[in-house]
């Protein structure tokens, strides 16, 4: 009976529904256990090894994927499979499961187990996940890639434009990244499909956001500064590629002058010492333009003595540096002018720096030899003086502009072959944080072996018997005090344990040959000579050094040997550290796995020289700009590029061109995108890569041209400059010339808004699918036996025209019909109305073969006579071409725009230059010009 009423154990007592506790911890257990091993085989599913457990998938897809930036990249993250194409939620991860299923049903059908089968169902498989992708608002993108985290001071121009209208039309992040980890097959859809497909949703619009914003203002402001560099840079380095052509022009001149001088005294029968007709040998007589160059960049090193560089605290480095023996280069060979912009600013191991100072020299640097000599050359840009303000007068070595110092060395110095001459720059050096005072250097024992007159200068560790290279519990760093005893020291020169040392101080000119060992010793070697000169705003130093010495502390050079070299350059006045250093480099002799390879030449003197200059071209008439102040010029870097196949439908056409959707829906201009891209695109297509079916091999992509604009209230003035090419034969024309009467030509077109696309694309609507030479153009007997044969001129077969003068325009091609309207002419009357309503493009072309400028317009056709607003000019001279054009304001002839200084028009401009004609030009994008409005790209500022 007691029992009966005896109280339930834990597990026994029942909870909801009659279970027992009991019950309910083992269906607990069970639970975990099954949702334990559940999900760990879903996770199994989830892997790339499982995904390319097939051969479908391995030898396909993966294989396409291993190249993309989401297997490899410079960060290391890597994107499998399940990142892209499995949900992250559990039930749509789920729902995906489920999905699968079909998928295991075609493997075992055999569908796509062949790389044929795959590629005849790609298209297929891929619409699928695109559609997936388009209605999750591309999920598993947004997974990795936040639209509210992205920052535009990292994207390019085009890609932050895109971003911008994906907030704010409701794009996706697959409606532009199709084919980013497999084979592209966009291009397989139709036009219809790809309208559907990439069209915004207006559920995906976002508000910007703030941080977005802000990282465009940045990028923006920092784009116009750059901006201004590069061109002030073009300038500066135009003008000095000019100064060094009139340089060399000058010694020609004078060379000739000295020989006709020296003749014309033979005549006479008066004694002289010229018998050949030659000027001053520079450069040694070697012929250094097929000299390799290897390009350096020395740099301000502040107080980076070798101790710095071996601390770890200092130099992150310092380990790799010691233990692995890892070579400066090896980090730091692009990063030197970051480095040196660091501590000349004070950023970094400089207590006083110098306001103004460079931060780094990028210098040329060349090696020959013959079979006596070693020929250096360095060639480097000069700078303006900035003042010292520390010293007086601001100029430290005011009797030397310039000094240059190189330093030999083999392996046999310690650190020499990673660090160069780094090893003889120590923390206790004269201008350095541990330098000794006077009194105390002075009163030391090594005081009688130094020359301390000048402070301590450079040494080598080997004549040290320590360095304190920490400087723990306080020490002072380096080892000045630590000297070795003289047959120490000699027992190291004998074993080649020293820096052989060259320098050249501009001053007098002077040669200095020593070595570096327990200091600096500046006299001792065999002796080098050296021809230095500053041209065209540019140092050229060329040394010449024997291979052979018995002198001590010069290297003997051995051909089949590799050497350790460094060089320093004190510019402006400087002395001591304030210097710009190279690291370390290996030279060799014909040895093409070193850094600084000195190839076999053999000086020779030149020969006679010719009477007057080639590659000068002038113009009879060049008074045009007479009157006009150039610097009250605002000033436009525009980069021309090489077209290909390019046409107005290609561009309006989303298969051919991403950026079609909101050129033309949104009217982004063609400059939002890629106005910074340019040269790229010229490389691509005048390589053949894309839009170009016989690419012209040499051919260049682009031409950087500077337009300046003026105008003096009647006329407006342009001006255009750029580099002369090399001529490169094109291979489909005989001769190689396509027209070789006129080595350029430059064509400009003016435009209001109202002709279609003109606000956004410039002179590109001028260019169709259906010209000569683009490939849907009619053979001659097609256009010849059509209508409008009797309204154009085809004696060149159809060339440019606007869409305004036609009554259809075939844009897409669908179903195979042929790009562009050519046979699609309006009436004389529509034509007529079009003109009136200023619907046509102004045409002014410049022909240099006989100096001739041609006005026009294209409307139906290109028409090149009518105008009279436009004269051109043109010169070449010393590699660069200089074309001014004077155009009224105001003109009343057909064809002729007039143009209003209130209003903006577009402008774009063409170059054909080496002796090339229809399409094989080089092109600009659409800007826009005003008068004195900062709205506008190319801004006529007023005289």
């Amino acid at each position: 009976m007691a029992d009966q009423y005896k109280k339930p154990s834990l597990a026994s007592r029942r909870l909801i529904l009659g279970t027992t506790v009991g019950g309910a911890l083992l269906f607990f257990i069970g639970g975990i256990i099954f949702w334990g091993g559940f999900n760990t085989a879903m996770e199994a599913t989830n892997t790339l090894d499982f995904c390319i457990g097939c051969h479908e998938m391995e030898e396909n897809v993966y294989q396409e994927y291993k190249p993309t930036i989401h297997f490899s990249n410079r960060t290391g993250v890597r994107a499998t499979c399940p990142d892209c194409h499995v949900p992250d939620p559990w039930v749509h991860k789920m729902v995906r499961k489920i999905q699968a299923s079909n998928e295991v049903y075609h493997k075992l059908l055999g569908t796509v187990d062949t790389p044929e089968k795959f590629d005849e169902h790609r298209l297929t498989m891929a619409k699928r996940v695109w559609n997936a992708m388009k209605s999750t608002d591309s999920r598993e993108c947004r997974n990795c890639h936040n639209f509210e985290s992205m920052n535009p001071e990292f994207q390019k121009p085009r890609a932050r434009k895109q971003h911008l209208n994906a907030f704010k039309t409701g794009q996706t992040c697959i409606d532009c990244h199709k084919g980013i980890a497999h084979k592209h097959v966009r291009d397989l859809l139709s036009d219809e499909e790809l309208e559907e497909l990439e069209a915004p949703n207006p559920k995906y619009v976002r508000e910007v956001p703030e941080m977005f914003l802000e990282g465009l203002k940045r990028v923006e402001e920092k784009e116009a500064a750059q901006a201004e560099a590069e061109k002030a840079a073009a300038k500066k380095a135009r003008e000095t590629k000019m100064a060094a052509k009139k340089a060399e022009k000058a010694r020609i001149e004078k060379a000739v002058a000295d020989a006709l001088a020296a003749f014309k005294a033979q005549q006479a029968g008066e004694a002289t010492a010229a018998t050949t007709a030659v000027g001053p040998v520079t450069g040694f007589g070697i012929d250094w333009s097929d000299v390799p160059t290897r390009h350096i960049t020395v740099f301000y090193p502040g107080q980076t003595s070798m101790e710095w560089v071996l601390t770890g605290k200092d130099h992150g480095g310092a380990r790799p540096f010691v233990k692995a023996g890892d070579r400066c280069i090896t980090c730091h060979d692009k990063e030197t002018a970051d480095m040196g912009k660091k501590m000349v600013t004070g950023v970094k191991a400089e207590p006083t720096p110098i306001p103004g100072k460079r931060g780094s020299i990028p210098v040329s640097v060349q090696a020959a030899h013959d079979t006596e000599n070693l020929y250096l050359r360095f060639e480097w840009e000069d700078t303006e003086h900035v003042p010292v303000p520390f010293v007086d007068g601001g100029k430290m070595d005011p009797d030397n502009p310039m000094k240059l110092a190189v330093m030999f060395a083999t392996d046999e110095v310690k650190y020499a072959d990673r660090a160069g001459c780094w090893g003889t720059c120590h923390h206790d050096a004269r201008t350095m944080p541990h330098t000794p005072d006077t009194d105390t250097a002075n009163g030391s024992p090594v005081a009688q072996k130094l020359d301390l007159s000048q402070g301590l200068t450079k040494y080598i560790e080997e004549s040290r018997s320590k360095i304190e290279v920490k400087g723990r519990r306080g020490k002072k760093r380096g080892g000045w005090d630590k000297l070795k005893s003289d047959d120490e020291l000699k027992a190291e020169m004998d074993a080649h344990k020293f820096m052989d040392l060259l320098r050249y101080k501009s001053g007098k000119g002077e040669t200095e040959d020593g070595h570096i060992m327990e200091q600096r010793l500046m006299s001792g070697g065999q002796g080098f000579e050296v021809d230095a000169r500053q041209e065209g705003g540019n140092w050229i130093v060329v040394m010449k050094r024997k291979l052979k010495s018995d002198k001590p502390g010069d290297l003997s050079l051995a051909l089949d040997k590799v050497y350790n070299l460094g060089f320093a350059i004190h510019d402006d006045f400087t002395n001591a550290r304030f210097h710009h250093v190279s690291l370390g480099y290996k030279i060799g002799f014909d040895n093409d796995k070193v850094e600084i390879n000195a190839v076999k030449r053999e000086a020779a003197a030149p020969a006679p020289v010719p009477a007057a200059a080639t590659g000068t071209f002038q113009a009879t008439d060049a008074a045009l700009d007479a009157n006009i102040d150039w610097s009250k010029a605002s000033s436009r870097e525009v980069t021309l590029f090489y077209p290909g196949q390019t046409s107005m439908e290609w561009v309006l056409t989303g298969k051919d061109h991403g950026g079609a959707r909101p050129f033309v829906k949104a009217g982004d201009r063609c400059i939002t995108c890629h106005d910074k891209e340019t040269a790229d695109m010229g490389k691509k297509m005048v390589t053949g890569v894309k839009a170009e079916p016989t690419p012209i091999p040499g051919k260049r992509g682009s031409i950087p041209v500077t337009v300046e604009s003026t105008h003096d209230g009647e006329n407006l003035y342009l001006r255009f400059s750029w580099d002369d090419s090399e001529h490169a034969p094109v291979p489909f024309v005989e001769g190689g010339k396509m027209d070789p009467e006129n080595p350029m030509k430059l064509a400009l077109m003016l435009a209001t808004d109202d002709v279609k696309y003109a606000d956004r694309a410039g002179c590109w609507g001028t260019c169709h699918h259906d010209l000569r030479s683009m490939p849907h153009t009619p053979d001659a007997e097609t256009a010849g036996g059509s209508p409008v044969a009797q309204q154009l001129d085809l004696s060149q077969g159809l060339t440019k025209y606007i869409e305004e003068s036609r009554s259809k325009i075939e844009v897409k091609g669908r179903r195979g019909k042929k790009r562009g309207g050519w046979d699609k002419l309006k009436s004389a009357d529509e034509l007529q109305a079009e003109m009136d309503a200023h619907k046509y493009m102004e045409l002014v072309r410049y022909k240099s073969g006989k100096g001739e400028t041609e006005d026009g317009h294209i409307l139906e056709q290109r028409n090149m006579s009518g105008g009279d607003a436009a004269e051109m000019t043109a010169s070449l001279q010393d590699g660069v071409w200089t074309l001014v054009m004077k155009r009224k304001l105001q003109t009343n002839k057909p064809g002729d725009l007039p143009l209003a200084k209130d209003q903006l028009y577009n402008i774009g401009f063409a170059i054909h230059d080496d002796y090339s004609n229809a399409r094989f030009h080089h092109v600009s994008l659409g800007y826009k010009l005003g008068f004195d409005s900062e709205k506008a790209e190319i801004n006529a500022t007023a005289q």
